[in-house]
């Protein structure tokens, strides 16, 4: 070996190398759970798009047919007061942090689309802080309030959490002429 040439040793990581690398994976990981959240929020703010069931063909049956029964909207307005108006406030027309669930424009938004649908989406994505907490009576009797606060009218039979009875009755933004 020559005066010129040098030694060239392998270094080993410092503790700060390692550290630097820690600290990457983990602002990583955080921005990735940042954006889960930010994707789940965007998704429970808005009705379910192509995947939705349409109702079965020949029924005849919307909100607007007595879907629920008085009694039950009255239940379901005990539920909605102690679950749904922290993010949808007091008379559910939305807050910060959660949408309208009353008027024209919500109906329009459902249209289409079935009880069986927006029943699904209420049971296992509410309340926000705690999905699939709601029982099958309580998210059909919050669903009895929501149409009785939308003015569809109350009928003699309570809404059924059944999901193949709930298919069959459609949502549409006005009552059919």
């Amino acid at each position: 070996m020559t005066s010129d040439m040098k030694r060239v040793v392998p270094l080993e990581p410092s503790s700060c190398d390692r550290w630097t690398k820690v600290v990457g994976v983990c602002a990583a990981a955080c921005g990735l759970c940042v954006w889960y959240a930010a994707t789940l929020s965007v998704a429970a703010q808005s009705p379910p798009q192509p995947a939705a069931r349409a109702a079965v063909p020949g029924s005849s049956r919307t909100i607007w047919s007595g879907a629920y029964s008085a009694p039950q909207a009255k239940r379901g307005e005990l539920s909605a007061n102690s679950k749904c108006t922290k993010c949808h406030e007091v008379d559910l027309a939305g807050g910060q942090d959660g949408p309208s669930l009353v008027g024209p424009d919500v109906l329009g938004a459902w249209t289409s689309l079935t009880l069986g649908d927006l029943f699904d989406r209420v049971n296992t994505t509410m309340p926000a802080d705690a999905p699939r907490s709601l029982g099958l009576l309580e998210t059909a009797d919050i669903l009895a309030y929501m149409l009785s606060l939308n003015k569809c009218p109350a009928g003699e039979k309570e809404l059924s959490p059944d999901m193949v009875a709930l298919s069959e009755i459609r949502i549409t933004r006005q009552p059919p002429e």
